[in-house]
């Protein structure tokens, strides 16, 4: 891996593991997903600020009613935009009683976010022009449920021309010039094999055509076919995705370099690149917030069930020195902890540089992020 830094973004994914009328009953609102999904991007918006995407996918539509959406910007304050927006077409769909936001199945029906799968991104780029179509999510549709896929994450893949090779010998035409549309159409073509296969035995052993989704969606196994797809990815990540029949997932690179963080309760699961977030959002304890962890994938398939595998060897642990020194939060007790650690070990360095001469040496640091630093480097100083 020997491409430089591009840019670190931030994930969030709220998959919600019962109908929404639970959660109107529960906590007061058809929408307690969709809030969740706008407080832990706003809790991590340190982590994009060129630009937003959001996602859902609805769980047992009726034939001819959409199950998929998203929703991307890169204007300025493009996270209270979109929320904004989405939310003035809610209250407007209300007020001309087009929505009843008491009937939790109505507000599935026609609110876009009124699902069981949400997902998020903050992008943060540190070079060339962005605009809303380099915004997560990347959306690949079909007529098939299990044939439409989303996907969003925070990556570098630093084989990218690789992988696109690869694509052009497998005979697809791949549109160059972001990793994020290789990564789709590989995940895209190993899920096209899986529903296929599957299709062909179902017509085999006579399985009527309107059993057939329905067989797919249960068959479908994630882990087994992120495992073919990633096989030659090179490169830090941490890929969030959803198939159009409610299946999701989580997967994290083998060397831990992208961080992701989760929480799982009989009400939902939670995603998200820092681990405050999660517990501010929900109420939790650090103890009660588990890392994904390095080459797993954390899966949840339409059902609600939750699993965590392996789908990448064992590799060495490294994780990003920018995303603990600097992009982080520095409220989480472990990044608050390494980061003083970290300015303790400069104070020798500095006394070296400066002779010792302490009266002619103004020590001070750069707001935010180096300021718990600065405290270490003091300690040791002193």
């Amino acid at each position: 891996m020997g491409d430089f830094l591009k840019h670190e973004c931030g994930i969030a994914v709220v998959r919600l593991k019962k109908p929404l009328p639970y959660y109107h009953d529960k906590y007061g609102t058809a929408l307690y997903g969709f809030n969740k999904l706008f407080l832990l991007m706003e809790k991590q918006h340190n982590r994009g600020h060129d630009g937003i995407g959001v996602g859902c996918v609805k769980l047992n539509m009726e034939l001819g009613d959409p199950y998929i959406f998203r929703e991307r910007s890169a204007s300025r304050d493009s996270l209270t935009v979109v929320f904004k927006q989405l939310m003035d077409r809610y209250h407007l769909a209300c007020k001309r009683r087009d929505i009843d936001p008491e009937d939790p199945t109505n507000v599935s029906r026609y609110f876009d976010f009124g699902g069981e799968v949400l997902m998020g991104h903050l992008r943060y780029g540190t070079s060339g022009e962005f605009e809303e179509g380099s915004c997560h999510p990347f959306l690949r549709r079909s007529n098939w449920e299990t044939r439409s896929l989303m996907v969003l994450g925070n990556f570098n893949m630093a084989n990218a021309p690789e992988l696109n090779r690869k694509l052009v010998e497998r005979g697809q035409h791949p549109v160059f010039g972001t990793d994020t549309q290789t990564v789709l159409e590989e995940i895209g073509f190993f899920l096209d094999q899986a529903h296929q296969n599957i299709y062909r035995r179902s017509k085999v052993n006579k399985v009527p055509g309107t059993e057939i989704p329905g067989l797919i969606s249960e068959r479908l196994h994630m882990p087994r076919l992120l495992r073919k797809a990633s096989k030659i990815w090179d490169g830090g990540y941490a890929i969030a995705g959803a198939v159009g029949n409610g299946d999701a997932f989580v997967m994290r690179d083998p060397n831990g370099i992208r961080p992701a963080f989760y929480f799982e309760n009989e009400d939902f699961v939670g995603f998200a690149s820092e681990r405050v977030p999660l517990m501010t959002v929900f109420e939790l304890e650090k103890e009660e917030v588990s890392e994904v962890p390095a080459g797993h994938v954390v899966s949840i398939k339409n059902t609600g069930e939750v699993t965590v595998e392996r789908f990448a060897d064992e590799k060495p642990k490294t994780p990003c020195s920018f995303e603990r020194i600097y992009f982080s939060r520095g409220n989480d007790p472990e990044i608050y902890k390494e980061r003083k650690e970290l300015g303790r070990l400069l104070a020798d360095p500095i006394l070296k540089s400066i002779d010792h001469n302490f009266s002619d040496t103004v020590f001070s640091f750069i707001p935010n992020t180096a300021d718990v630093a600065y405290h270490g480097m003091m300690g040791g100083l002193r």
